[in-house]
């Protein structure tokens, strides 16, 4: 932990903006394209999946909220880390104000916006307000907040984490066997699941709502630990310096990160699904999560060690997505709406029987600008002010 890997010199905070900008906007693409799937017609979703070119195939698996996992795992991590280093203990206080300051008064503004909007039953309110819908079945009020659930029991969970890896000692190997367990975890669970792993993903599309595997595998906490352990272990790994600066591992790592994000999972004429075997594709759902936080866990590592050695030059008005990611991140889906019909000139869902891949950016690109917009005084006159209080509270 001796090397400043965050000093201004550096440009790291730069390099770390420009991921998360990368997931965030990549969850926004993801919920353009589903969306799509959604409500157009039911007759036309064969011809859209099969219009998008390769180019989008990343567009169709939701990687871009392992990234945003993964990098504020890392984050939390590396500055608990730090902490106990230097003090030979955590402060619970400073660390769980930083978390309510951070997400709280934003993920309960959305609450209260969505339950109105919906009238959502009570029932599910309390539920979402204390992150527990998951536990009673129930639907999480905010659109995208099963994540926000997950996110936040593992932050809970995160200082006793590192305390009992700092006790224990070996934290690489606790943290690489725990990954691997959730890994074996699913693709036991996979191989009793009906329908055939191989195609879950496609009656997932054609029904317009996940398989119950699917369901699993995306919602549930424990099936989505993967990418936050990998940040985790990333910030032990860091720490370390058991990874060298060469660039072969990031480069190799890149081939693993366009292995998952390019396989045509969408499309049921590709490749894929003409020539991969069904045992493939069971260790494929199993693995891939694993795969994709590993890659992006060593090209973070080494973009950080760069940063040391050829500071980063990172600057650009996207780096707001980075700073603003929760509003964002909360608030987008209604401006889909919004997108859409800029994109496709009305509000008649027979339109998008018609969806090609400019319809498609279009409708992101004027999404991701809107939510900005909109994220924009909320992270002014309340994310900011809040989190400024308990800074000064703090000292």
């Amino acid at each position: 932990m001796q090397k400043d890997y965050f000093a201004p010199e550096t440009g790291n905070t730069g390099f770390i903006d420009l991921l998360r900008t990368i997931g965030i906007l990549q969850v926004v693409l993801f919920h353009v394209v589903h969306g799509i799937v959604r409500f157009a017609p039911q007759n036309s979703l064969a011809e859209f999946t099969g219009r998008m070119p390769g180019a989008l195939n990343f567009a169709w698996q939701a990687y871009g909220v392992d990234t945003i996992f993964l990098v504020s795992a890392f984050l939390l991590s590396w500055s608990l880390i730090a902490e106990i280093h230097s003090s030979g203990r955590i402060s619970l206080k400073r660390f769980y104000l930083g978390r309510v300051g951070r997400i709280l008064p934003v993920y309960y503004l959305a609450l209260i916006l969505f339950a109105i909007g919906q009238g959502s039953s009570w029932q599910e309110i309390l539920a979402t307000a204390f992150f527990v819908t998951f536990l009673f079945d129930l639907t999480n009020v905010v659109p995208v907040g099963w994540s926000m659930e997950v996110m936040i029991l593992y932050f809970i969970a995160l200082p006793f984490i590192i305390s009992a890896l700092h006790r224990m000692g070996r934290p690489l190997l606790w943290l690489s066997l725990a990954i691997v367990i959730i890994a074996v975890w699913r693709y036991v669970y996979l191989v009793q699941t009906s329908p055939s792993p191989a195609h879950i993903f496609l009656v997932s599309l054609s029904e317009r709502t996940a398989t119950p595997a699917m369901d699993a595998l995306y919602f549930q906490p424990w099936f989505r630990l993967p990418a936050f352990l990998m940040g985790t272990l990333a910030a032990y790994l860091l720490g370390s310096g058991l990874l060298k600066t060469a660039s072969w591992p990031a480069m190799a790592s890149a081939f693993g990160v366009i292995a998952v994000l390019w396989l045509p999972v969408q499309n049921e004429a590709s490749w894929a699904y003409t020539y991969l075997p069904s045992w493939v594709w069971v260790l494929y759902w199993a693995a891939a999560p694993v795969v994709f936080a590993r890659a992006l866990a060593i090209i973070m590592i080494w973009g950080l060690e760069r940063g040391l050695r050829v500071p980063w030059r990172l600057k650009g008005p996207w780096v707001a997505f980075s700073q603003m990611i929760f509003p964002v991140y909360l608030f987008h889906m209604p401006f889909l709406i919004v997108g859409a019909l800029v994109a496709f000139g009305g509000s008649n869902v027979a339109l998008l029987a018609d969806a090609t891949s400019v319809h498609v950016v279009i409708t992101f690109a004027v999404t991701a600008l809107v939510t900005l917009a909109f994220a924009w005084p909320i992270d002014r006159y309340i994310e900011r002010p809040i989190r400024a209080r308990i800074k000064q509270y703090l000292g």
